[in-house]
């Protein structure tokens, strides 16, 4: 009950999604994911969890960011065929889309209205549905933090910042890993390091977050290249799992420029950006920047790295993180030189940069990403 509840162990979906439904006495939930997602054995576990008198509607139409439309399109839905719950499965679109709609569900005004950079979180009152979150390898982001992007029209991009937001309950059940691609296990690897990293070096005053950070390196650092050689090893995937789980529940403390730069990116490119793979590619960078600012902290994660004394952190984790399936450069991800001068400008006023351990400019950030264009 750490942040929200928290059901995790091996094969728990089922009975976990039938207990909270019992207990809480839902009997219409409605169901978020997108559609590749119901086609696959995790739907069809989620279905069988559900008991015999509960009927579901589901909502498939989920794109890479949750736009304000869709978020109506699911308050409509929810109104109209009277469910009493959202839950909802996958990535972390899905579960982002959802924690939205929630909003919409209990407010008319337009979504902006409750922007973080309009201080919207006051206006966001308690009768928001409740929510069960069940992520995927990839869906830790957003399945037991407070926020959540959102596109109120095709030119914009904010976000809705709320403890309100938190899933009431999320459902971590490292079977629904198994057999998941390299690529697609590399990334949620390399987003987690990089989450617990950043995390830790953040300035502000957390002893349980940073414990929390730390632990979760360590569980990624010893087991992410186990998962990549054997699909289906169930106690490395489930290390991974409370790695990303570990990384997700530390956000409380902060990100810092590695998570800016993300954002900026996706803004500036109007879509959504493989996380693992930027951090992949940005984390080295910014280690090497922050590494006068941050010498004590920077033991620890040598310690954990098990990097050698004459080599610096950023080279440690370039070094860990080489191997893995994923891209070598942003233009392998589709990023042109004009928009990295753009995400530096939006990256700098990120309120991510605030949690950086040294002070960070936009000329720092477009040094930083020019290295790996």
């Amino acid at each position: 009950t750490y942040v929200t509840r928290v059901h995790f162990a091996d094969g728990v979906l089922e009975e976990a999604l039938r207990s909270e439904i019992e207990v809480n006495k839902k009997k219409r939930p409605l169901i978020i994911t997108d559609q590749p997602h119901l086609k696959n054995n995790i739907a069809e576990r989620i279905f069988a969890g559900l008991p015999v008198r509960v009927s579901a509607e589901v909502f498939d139409n989920v794109a890479e960011l949750p736009t304000e439309e869709a978020a109506r399109q699911v308050a409509d839905v929810y109104h109209a065929t009277g469910r009493d719950l959202l839950i909802a499965f996958g990535e972390s679109a899905a579960i982002d889309l959802a924690k939205v709609s929630r909003v919409a569900i209990a407010h008319e005004l337009p979504l902006s209205t409750f922007s973080l950079a309009q201080g919207g979180s006051r206006r966001i009152g308690d009768n928001l549905p409740d929510l069960y979150a069940i992520p995927n390898i990839c869906g830790f982001g957003s399945a037991v933090s407070a926020y959540a992007p959102v596109v109120p029209s095709a030119s914009e991009r904010t976000r809705i910042m709320c403890r309100k937001l938190i899933p009431t309950v999320t459902i971590c059940d490292p079977t629904l890993t198994l057999g998941a691609a390299p690529a697609v296990s590399a990334s949620a690897g390399a987003d987690a390091i990089a989450r617990c990293i950043e995390v830790y070096l953040s300035p502000g005053f957390n002893p349980p977050a940073d414990g929390i950070a730390l632990d979760g390196l360590s569980r990624a650092v010893g087991n992410l290249y186990r998962v990549l050689d054997d699909r289906e090893h169930v106690s490395a995937r489930r290390e991974m799992m409370a790695a990303s789980l570990n990384g997700a529940l530390a956000l409380q403390k902060g990100l810092g420029a590695t998570h800016a730069i993300g954002n900026a990116l996706e803004t500036v490119m109007g879509k959504s950006l493989d996380a693992g793979s930027l951090s992949r590619l940005v984390l080295p960078g910014v280690l090497r920047f922050n590494a006068d600012a941050a010498k004590e902290k920077y033991q620890a994660l040598r310690h954990i790295l098990g990097i050698r004394p004459r080599q610096s952190l950023a080279d440690g984790v370039e070094a860990f993180l080489d191997d893995l399936p994923l891209p070598r450069r942003l233009s392998e991800m589709g990023v042109r030189a004009k928009q990295i001068s753009a995400a530096a400008r939006l990256a700098s006023s990120d309120l991510a940069t605030v949690n950086s351990p040294r002070s960070v400019s936009s000329q720092d950030l477009l040094s930083i990403m020019e290295a790996v264009k």
